[in-house]
């Protein structure tokens, strides 16, 4: 549903073809006025994710098992 960007680091401790992103807000958006969050802001999974994807059995967005494709920036 949209798209970011993140440093690669290939490693054998992940499975073949799974990407792991670890969790960050994002806090780095312009008007963002969270200091401490912004020097450390990670990236926003959020941007690919889908908000109308709903787990049905907890109610809540899907986060994981998320289907990406990965192209060189």
């Amino acid at each position: 549903s949209g798209t970011l960007e993140a440093v690669a680091e290939p490693t054998d401790t992940v499975m073949p073809g799974v990407v792991s992103l670890p969790h960050g807000w994002g806090h780095d958006r312009p008007g963002t006025k969270t200091q401490v969050a912004t020097e450390h802001a990670g990236v926003n999974v959020n941007l690919v994710t889908d908000e109308r994807e709903i787990d049905p059995l907890s109610g809540n967005a899907v986060f994981n098992g998320v289907p990406v494709t990965l192209s060189p920036a």
